[in-house]
């Protein structure tokens, strides 16, 4: 099964064959190289929870088709599940993102591909092609880009989302950093609302865009929402959401966690199973109880109604930092014709509210509009301009600890 590479990707995997047949010489590995491929690297951590997790346990759940199968079968998982657990180690600022971490991406790939495809040539189960052909679509929409992965908070995709243990709720991974990502709570067919839960050493921002019709729920209390909002959640804080509409209503979220590798570690929820009206009483949206929560969509409006490029915080990290947790901070920005660049400080998630424009990293660039989410290496300058006629607005998130 052959993988279609942008020549960007192409020249940093074979910049990587030529390193390792030197003896892992570095000395053709450039600093825009090692740019590009934590780029690269970056956007393959966002299927941790996503296609490989999804396709290897999609793989565990086949019917027996013989003993060779069986073997292609446990060597397609193994593959994954070391995908999966890259996403623990750091991703490096030197020569060994393009020798190391992107080409173990990128050999991990090959070999699941590879092992899969081998399978179905054997078992000739119908069933294996989808799982490779939806596998194989999934790592293509990273290696044929130029290294800016955009994705998009409007659907769950097929075998790339992940099914939170004791909630039941289907995640979809946008972005993942260093000790925060982005992603989105999919709320579909019976699934309608957000069982009540909390996280013992990670922190969650919940966000909701106009229309919206619900109740929310933080600590011991719930209020009615009917316009868009911005939720910060410290650990050990009850939170969820009810939706009191006949529209679905998916929650976006940010979540992260300097005590976990907290790009996306949903093993510490704990389940509140009790009935709602007993866990929490009911208040105003304005009442003290929420009064760290933001109304999101007036700030958009009001963001989209400054001429000049301009970036404001919404919610500061010290909201919700508890005993080294860290604490996320949630902006807002209007980028204009003339354009921005972010601060550089930390791994950054960017989230296009409203617009069109282009961002610019690396040397590189991509064409963005409303919904579209990608990342920024720490380190990394990214430079925003508006190129439509409405203005460009993007909320943007980092994860502080000081």
């Amino acid at each position: 099964m052959t993988l279609r590479m942008h020549a960007v990707y192409a020249e940093l995997v074979e910049k990587a064959r030529e390193s390792h047949a030197r003896h892992r010489s570095p000395s053709s590995v450039s600093s825009c190289d090692v740019g590009r491929a934590r780029l690269y690297c970056y956007a393959f951590r966002g299927h941790t929870i996503g296609a490989f997790h999804a396709t290897r346990l999609a793989i565990e759940q086949l019917a027996d088709s013989g003993p060779l199968s069986a073997a292609y079968r446990l060597r397609a998982t193994e593959a994954l599940q070391d995908l999966a657990n890259l996403a623990m180690e750091p991703v490096p600022n030197d020569f060994r993102a393009v020798i190391a971490t992107l080409y173990r991406y990128h050999q991990g790939i090959a070999r699941a591909l590879d092992s899969v495809e081998r399978d179905q040539q054997i078992s000739q189960n119908p069933l294996v092609s989808t799982l490779a052909h939806r596998l194989h679509e999934s790592v293509e929409q990273i290696t044929r880009q130029c290294g800016i992965h955009l994705t998009q908070d409007t659907h769950a995709p097929e075998q790339a989302s992940f099914i939170v243990p004791n909630l039941g709720i289907t995640i979809v991974p946008l972005v993942y950093g260093d000790h925060h990502s982005w992603n989105l709570a999919f709320l579909a067919g019976s699934t309608r609302n957000v069982p009540t839960h909390r996280h013992h050493h990670g922190v969650e921002i919940h966000l909701g865009y106009d229309p919206t019709h619900g109740m929310t729920v933080l600590g011991g209390a719930r209020a009615p929402v009917d316009e868009g909002y911005a939720m910060p959640i410290p650990p050990e804080t009850d939170h969820g959401w009810i939706n009191t509409s006949d529209e679905l209503h998916h929650v976006p979220f940010i979540f992260g966690s300097a005590i976990h590798g907290g790009w996306g570690v949903f093993l510490d929820v704990e389940a509140q199973p009790l009935p709602v009206e007993q866990i929490t009483r009911p208040t105003e949206r304005d009442s003290i109880a929420f009064q760290q929560m933001v109304y999101l969509e007036r700030e958009i409006r009001q963001a989209a109604g400054v001429r000049s490029s301009w970036r404001k915080v919404l919610i500061p990290y010290t909201v919700t930092n508890r005993r080294g947790s860290g604490g996320l901070e949630l902006a807002v920005a209007r980028i204009n014709s003339a354009g921005y660049s972010y601060p550089t400080d930390s791994y950054r998630i960017v989230s296009v509210a409203r617009g069109e424009g282009v961002v610019q990293m690396e040397g590189l660039e991509r064409t963005i509009r409303a919904h579209d989410h990608f990342g920024v290496p720490a380190g990394m300058q990214a430079r925003l301009q508006q190129t439509g006629d409405a203005p460009l607005i993007a909320l943007d998130s980092v994860l502080r600890t000081h």
